[in-house]
Order: structure tokens, then sequence, then C-alpha cells
């Protein structure tokens, strides 16, 4: 931690519990909060678990004496976005489903008003993470793409990474993350597939369960940022909930919303399907955060569960 030398104020860097809440409940409540007593802002980790394809919450409470901050972590870079205006401000980083297990450092600098530097460095140990592997039995073409579409799933794939790069400076979500769909999961985010006796995929999203035809909605408010018919993806929607936050829904049978279009939380955004490489119908269900591939199990991808305190007085 480095700054100009003057008097310690006292404020806290922690990581805290904050149950199941969703990343709305969870935001509003820590925005809700009063100032605290001792000078100097407060800053907060919030996780489910510190393992390969979870999401980290940054909150950072100021006493008004910073006037920007940003965090650095597993090779990306988030500002930390003021919450309604005002004082108080957050930003969420993700570990890839691939992130090696051991030391990882967290940087936070923070820009006082007066001009000012903080830099926080916190090294957090990320835990290993045991998946699933199965075996799949696809159409040949799926597996060993005949020529004719290697350029058409090039291209895709480019146009998928460029909606995925281009980040919205400002919150859109409105409230917790729901379900897109009520239907049970296989729980197989991470699942190694073996596709046709062949070792080819790593699944970075979850199936739900969910039947043909049956309405897909969006888990939370945004912007669609893609709604394309994919060679492997199939019919599929990507949402842009702002602050480096993508939902994605694949598979489906129908697309019902345009690019460019703002959706509501719970809007129907298509109808589920088997298009592209499936097995049949089912909803492949994604989330990334920059460009880290987390898990969208449960009703919130966003929750928090286990916790650490650590007091990190600033300068």
């Amino acid at each position: 931690m480095t700054g100009a030398p003057g008097r310690r104020t006292g404020a806290v860097l922690g990581i805290v519990a904050v149950g199941a809440a969703g990343l709305g409940i969870l935001l509003g409540s820590l925005a809700g909060q009063a100032t605290p007593q001792a000078p100097g802002p407060v800053l907060r980790l919030s996780f489910r678990a510190l393992q390969p394809g979870e999401p980290v919450l940054v909150f950072l409470e100021s006493d008004g004496s910073v006037r920007s901050a940003s965090v650095s972590f597993l090779g990306e870079t988030a500002e930390l976005e003021p919450i309604n205006g005002g004082a108080a401000s957050f930003a969420l980083v993700g570990i890839d489903v691939q992130a090696q297990p051991g030391p990882a450092v967290m940087m936070v600098k923070i820009v006082k008003r007066g001009g000012a530097l903080e830099n926080v460095r916190k090294e957090l140990l990320i835990a290993e993470r045991k998946f699933p592997s199965t075996k799949l039995q696809l159409k040949s073409e799926y597996v060993t793409p005949p020529a004719s579409a290697e350029a058409r799933i090039k291209r895709e794939a480019e146009l998928v990474a460029l909606a995925l790069s281009v980040v919205t400076p400002e919150w859109l979500g409105d409230g917790p993350f729901v379900l897109p769909h009520p239907a049970p999961s296989w729980s197989n985010f991470g699942q190694r597939r073996l596709n046709n006796n062949v070792l080819q995929s790593l699944h970075t999203g979850l199936d739900l369960r969910v039947p043909l035809g049956e309405p897909i909605r969006a888990t939370n408010a945004g912007r669609v940022a893609m709604a394309s018919d994919l060679y492997m993806g199939g019919k599929t929607v990507i949402i842009d909930h702002g602050l480096g936050v993508f939902s994605t829904y694949g598979h489906m049978s129908e697309l019902l919303v345009k690019r460019g279009e703002a959706v509501k939380k719970g809007q129907t955004v298509g109808l589920c399907g088997s298009t592209g490489r499936s097995t049949g119908p089912h909803l492949h269900w994604a989330f990334k955060i920059f460009g880290a591939r987390v898990n969208a199990e449960g009703t919130n991808p966003l929750a928090s569960r286990i916790s650490l305190r650590i007091n990190c007085p600033f300068r």
C-alpha cells in the first residue's frame, strides 16, 4: 500500500458475508449503510467462494475523500461505479473457470480528491475446484465441422468476442438476478466433454432442462449485445448488464429481441429449442464478467456465501 505520508485514518479493507442476497439487494443494503464511524473509506470484498468460476464483488463506501477507484485482478481492470450517484461505488470481477489454484493478487487503486493516490494490495488464495466430465454423442458436423463451415465458425467467434469486449460504464441491472426459466439444471458448469469419443470441449455455461417452445426470460435488465443464429450456439441472445457483466441464452428455437434493444428483467427474449450443437431441447445459460466465465448455478450467480474479514488501514 502506497501513498503520500500523513495521518492514518483507520479505514478498513474487509471481506464480508452477505448471505444469499441478490446483487441488487446486496448493493442496496450496502449503499444504505451509514457512513462508517472511523474516518476514511471502507473497502469490502464479497464472494461465494474463491474458486474457478466464481464472481467477486468489490464495494467502496467513501467518506467523501475519494474521487475515483479501480480494481485489478487476474489480468482485468474494472472501474468502480458510483451507486445512485452517491459516495458508495462498486465493481465486479471474476475468477475464470480455468483459473489456476493458488495465490492471486488484487490491487485497488484509490484516487483522493486532493490528488493523493492509495494502492491497496491484497493476496487472495484461489482454491482448487473439481468439475464433472461426461460423454456426448453429437452429429459429426458439430465435432468435425466441414470445411465449408470453418469460415462461418471463425467469423461468428470473432463477432461474439467483439460483442463481449464492449464494456458499458454504468450498471444496467435492476435488483437481484433471476432464473431465465424455473426448470432444473444439470449442474454441468465446467464440465469436460468427450464428444464422439474425442476430448474436445469445456462447458462454460449451465444447461437448464427447459421443454421445447417454453419462453426464456432475461435474468436481469440490460441491452441486447447480440441476437443471432450461430453454427455452434444456435439461436443465441447475449445481454449486456453493464460494468462488464454479460448473460447468454443459447440453442433457442426463436429469437424475440434484436441487437441494441433495451430489455427488462423477466422479459421474454426467445423460445427454448435445440438449435446448433445440441443433443435435445434445453437452455444453455452462461455468464461472463469481462473475460472470466463464471457459474450461473442457483437463482443468483452473484450471491455471496462465505467470507473473511481483513483489517487494512489506509494512510
